[in-house]
């Protein structure tokens, strides 16, 4: 029997749940070898810390190992994500978090911001079928393979709508019913999406090409300008999440720049909203992503009738496993453990 997996690829990180467990790490790919890496602590890490897989004929760090070990490092942040196959490694480097036997099927939901639908057949071409990788580990290496069985492609707000009715005990309404307004903000992209007593609709619904890599862009040319070192955006993961950055063993607050930078963010945002949507006509508004958590301090005060969805780094994925149930007759799982997702800013 097919596994099903709610998968959120984001920009900034991607986040994954088979409603027992979840994980998310960056998206970041680097160049890998087949030399070991060795830890000088005997404690036993998690296995997200250390993804590293074979596709192909090539080895990738994924992830924090990417950061750690790779010499050629990237955050692919353009429109397809289809340079040196970045989207296809960090799912599959995903699923394999879930491959335990040496032949593992799957039953996937995941998303697309909303006005990249058009791309959704060729994503499902992308990732559907059987794949075979290795991971590799300070123990030695494990050849696998994955089958893709059934893909869902959906837009990427409605993981969180339907993320609402899923976790009654996770202090989050049931959807309204009216008119519902979500705004996704993630690492590279602010979706606004409307919900219609339970329907989608395209006709009022939009993609924004700002989010917290637009932050980001501000905080590590501040950082530069007023420290003199440059940054990736991969690397301001931790800065921004610590407001702390390490130089020559000395930790300095940078609180202001993180500060401000959210605070104009959340401004050019907030303008986008009101440009595109009347606001009064809406019921309800539902602030969700990594990006929503991190200025939703800004945001609610100019929203009066807005609310921040409980848990919004991993809504949206949460809400695709359960689509997944729905989709293909599993009962819902519940007791999910979440304790690996990372925080966001």
């Amino acid at each position: 029997m097919a596994q099903l997996i709610g998968i959120d690829v984001g920009y900034g990180f991607v986040k994954v749940t088979d409603g027992e467990d979840g994980y998310s790490f960056p998206s970041v790919v680097g160049e890998g070898h087949a030399r070991p890496t060795f830890s000088t602590s005997p404690g036993r890490f998690s296995a997200i810390d250390h993804l590293k897989v074979g596709i192909g004929n090539k080895i990738y760090f994924v992830g924090k190992a990417a950061i750690r070990h790779s010499r050629f490092v990237y955050r692919d942040l353009s429109y397809s994500r289809s340079v040196a196959e970045d989207f296809e490694i960090l799912f599959f480097s995903a699923l394999s978090l879930f491959s335990s036997a040496t032949f593992n099927e799957f039953s996937v939901v995941t998303g697309l911001p909303v006005e990249r639908m058009h791309m959704a057949d060729s994503l499902v071409k992308r990732v559907k079928g059987e794949r075979s990788i290795t991971l590799l580990s300070e123990s030695g290496s494990r050849d696998i393979r994955l089958n893709v069985r059934d893909v869902e492609i959906v837009p990427q707000p409605l993981g969180t709508y339907w993320s609402l009715s899923s976790n009654p005990t996770g202090g989050d309404p049931a959807p309204a019913e009216g008119l519902t307004g979500i705004v996704d903000i993630g690492f590279r992209t602010t979706d606004l999406a409307a919900v219609e007593d339970s329907e989608f609709i395209p006709e009022k619904s939009k993609s924004l090409t700002i989010g917290l890599a637009t932050a980001y862009s501000e905080i590590g040319f501040n950082i530069a300008s007023r420290y003199g070192i440059e940054k990736e955006s991969y690397s301001l993961d931790g800065i921004v999440i610590n407001r702390k950055i390490n130089i020559a063993g000395e930790s300095i607050d940078i609180t202001d720049i993180v500060s401000e930078a959210f605070e104009k963010l959340a401004t050019n945002i907030l303008v986008e909203i009101n440009s595109q949507w009347r606001l009064s006509d809406f019921d309800s508004i539902i602030i969700s992503g990594g990006g929503g958590q991190a200025i939703s301090h800004y945001l609610l005060p100019q929203i009066h009738h807005a609310k921040l969805v409980s848990d919004p780094i991993t809504a949206n994925c949460r809400g695709y496993l359960a689509w997944a149930n729905r989709l293909w007759n599993s009962p819902a799982r519940s007791g999910q453990r979440q304790e690996e997702y990372m925080p966001q800013p």
